[in-house]
């Protein structure tokens, strides 16, 4: 049976234990710095080395989330905390920055990498290309439809796919939304969530177009639950859950039903997922459920409001003394957490016919404090019983098998094995020659099935003695120091393989031949010159035919042209990535476009200093941006052809265009260097021609 990993988040401690108590095999977490959810609870490095006990003694892997861009002066603690992830035996990295890639592939050639979906990988090049640098695993783009999927899975590589939670508008890793609007940046982890914003749409005379909705740009959550058997067909290694900002509650039933399905689906059962398991699932959080990326459809958009919707349990009728009298359509109790309209609370207090209550069920008329009437549906967004019966979940245990030896005046030996682990633990207690009563096996057994405070479960027990003698306290003392034991060898078998890459820093003559299919394409003038922009969204790895090309994405990065520039899309804000892309063979790299002049200076005096080398960045100065590259289409059924479109929140207003089959939402000719900047002679200004 091929071995299917089941990936759940963890943004703090009790939402680990829940990934790992219903039925995760890896969970994945941020440490306090460079983690792309920078607002969840995260890991600091005693909580660190407690989740990797915890996780490892119970056979759970820890990948860790050091994917977010760094700036010069940031990399060093990166690399810090790195050292730290790999010498406490963390067993991945989820990596963004192309700089980080290339140092940690020098410096920790057996330290387990994944392309994080940050990274941008949403094309069958880019994953061939992240096996040629070898990082062992690929978290595809949330975007990718079965079809590439299936591709993808044909390579030599690992290839994890969301199955489950939010999804970012934007290819993540070329959002600038954030960073634009309320100087977050996405690519630093501080994402404001600007898809989640009330927005306006208008026509070329400014004519404001009726929609649907005011968020246009909020989209609902993935969902692929019942998809499980076909991405187990395509080949897919892991299914990554997302919610990292969730809680514990979603994390631990979200996990237990995806670990039921992929159960069902590796033993070709069919999986019965019911209307109350929906409901379950809904009322922990939804904005409502999806599977239109992977089946490359578009009703992903359209709810009316981009918060929790939870589920209706009921209506307004009256309002009484100060309560709020509400007719049930499903049971309603105590401390849960209810929302109408605009007002939410917690129920602290239920009344039915008068009295306290802890529960009213499907047709009761209940009633509630409140400080005012209240009209509309009631939804309940908090379900107090399922979140207890979820945290109440027991610790999970793993099988052990025992060998004990007693025999007269020797030391006592016990063996202990957990699947391909086995370690020997010798006491210093030797067994007394038996005057009277030897030991009998019962006792021992009985002894050594005393686990309940360890990680274990007794699967077998095998016994060898012949009159001998310990006392009942000294075979309780040996079991003690032998699980200990055991648990030390388990948590220092964890070894790493070296995973190499296969590429060289190249010359020009050394450039691999690589398949190009013509497109036409936007150009970039430099200096005068005429260089082929290559999208930035490249879903069929269509490269363009020209001598003179600028690369956009992480598929392009191996693309054979006399003269080529690395695009500001590429993300390179520290001297590493400068020195990677530099290696490639790029003959020019724009920086960042979220970089800053003083964050430019210190690339550069860096670089230099490292490599005795004068460098010659490029940078963003002056043009059109864009901010969101939208696979799907929230606007097309408002939209007339050959019209310009805006988009606006309160003062902000985007140009909206159709470009190699993704909306771009643009900011228009912005300043983003000054001219007069002091390392002005050091940059040219680049600006695209739209």
């Amino acid at each position: 049976m091929r071995n299917v990993e089941l990936l759940a988040p963890a943004g703090n401690f009790d939402c680990l234990k829940a990934a790992v108590n219903n039925g995760a095999d890896a969970v994945y977490l941020g440490g306090k710095n460079f983690s792309a959810r920078a607002f969840a609870n995260n890991f600091d490095e005693e909580e660190l080395i407690r989740a990797i006990r915890y996780a490892h003694l119970r056979d759970v892997r820890i990948f860790v989330t050091l994917n977010t861009l760094l700036s010069e002066k940031e990399f060093a603690n990166a690399i810090r905390m790195a050292d730290f992830y790999y010498r406490n035996k963390v067993d991945a990295l989820l990596i963004q920055d192309l700089g980080l890639y290339y140092y940690l592939k020098k410096k920790y050639p057996d330290f387990e990498l994944h392309c994080s979906t940050q990274m941008h990988v949403h094309n069958l090049q880019g994953v061939k290309n992240a096996k040629k640098l070898g990082f062992k695993r690929v978290v595809l783009a949330r975007e990718s439809d079965l079809s590439l999927i299936e591709e993808a899975c044909k390579e030599d590589i690992e290839i994890e796919t969301f199955v489950h939670g939010a999804i970012c508008v934007s290819y993540s890793g070329q959002c600038l939304m954030s960073s634009s609007v309320k100087g977050r940046s996405a690519n630093k982890g501080m994402c404001a969530q600007c898809c989640r914003l009330r927005y306006e749409l208008y026509d070329e005379e400014e004519n404001r177009v009726k929609t649907d909705t005011d968020y246009l740009l909020s989209p609902k959550d993935m969902f692929l639950l019942e998809d499980i058997p076909a991405l187990i067909k395509a080949g897919v290694s892991s299914f990554k859950i997302e919610g990292r900002m969730k809680s514990p509650a979603y994390v631990g039933l979200v996990t237990r039903y995806y670990r039921t399905a992929i159960d069902a689906a590796l033993k070709g059962e069919k999986f019965i997922f019911n209307d109350d398991d929906l409901k379950k699932l809904k009322v922990l959080f939804n904005r409502g459920f999806t599977n239109d990326l992977l089946h490359d459809k578009n009703d992903l958009f359209g709810q009316k409001t981009p918060n929790h919707l939870g589920i209706p349990v009921g209506e307004t009728l009256y309002y009484r003394k100060k309560l709020q009298y509400i007719r049930l359509n499903d049971d309603l109790n105590q401390f849960d957490g209810i929302r109408i309209n605009d007002f939410g609370c917690i129920i602290n207090k239920l009344y039915l016919d008068g009295k306290l209550v802890s529960k009213a069920q499907k047709g009761d008329i209940a009633a509630i404090e409140t400080d005012m009437p209240l009209k509309g549906i009631v939804y309940k967004t908090q379900d107090s019983l399922l979140e207890k019966q979820i945290a109440e979940t027991k610790d999970k245990k793993v099988p052990l098998s025992v060998s004990v030896t007693v025999l007269p005046e020797k030391s006592v030996e016990v063996c202990l094995k957990h699947d391909d682990q086995t370690y020997t633990y010798v006491s210093d207690v030797t067994a007394q020659k038996a005057i009277k009563a030897p030991l009998d096996e019962d006792n021992i057994i009985r002894q050594f099935s005393k686990l309940n405070e360890t990680v274990y479960e007794l699967s077998h027990i095998d016994v060898h003695t012949k009159d001998a003698f310990l006392s009942v306290k000294q075979l309780n003392e040996i079991r003690r120091n032998a699980v200990a034991s055991f648990d030390e060898y388990r948590l220092e078998s964890f070894h790493k393989d070296p995973i190499y890459a296969d590429y060289l820093p190249v010359r020009k003559a050394d450039l691999p031949d690589a398949a190009r299919m013509i497109q036409k394409d936007d150009l970039i003038k430099l200096d005068g010159r005429e260089f082929a922009l290559n999208p930035v969204i490249n879903k069929d790895s269509r490269y363009t035919e020209a001598d003179k090309a600028v690369v956009s994405e992480f598929g392009g990065l191996f693309q054979p042209y006399e003269e080529k520039i690395a695009y500001y899309t590429l993300n390179c804000l520290n001297s590493y990535t400068y020195e990677f892309l530099k290696g490639l063979g790029f003959d020019h790299i724009v920086l960042s476009s979220e970089i800053n002049d003083q964050q430019i200076a210190d690339l550069i005096e860096a670089y230099e200093k490292r490599n005795d080398e004068k460098i010659r960045p490029f940078v963003f100065v002056q043009g059109d941006r864009v901010l969101m590259y939208i696979k799907s289409d929230p606007f097309g059924k408002y939209l007339a052809k050959d019209k310009i479109y805006h988009l606006k929140e309160n003062k902000n207003i985007y140009a909206l265009r159709r470009h190699n089959g993704v909306y771009e939402l643009i900011e228009k000719d912005c300043i983003y260097h000054a001219s007069d900047s002091s390392y002005s002679p050091l940059f040219v200004t680049l600006k695209t021609d739209r």
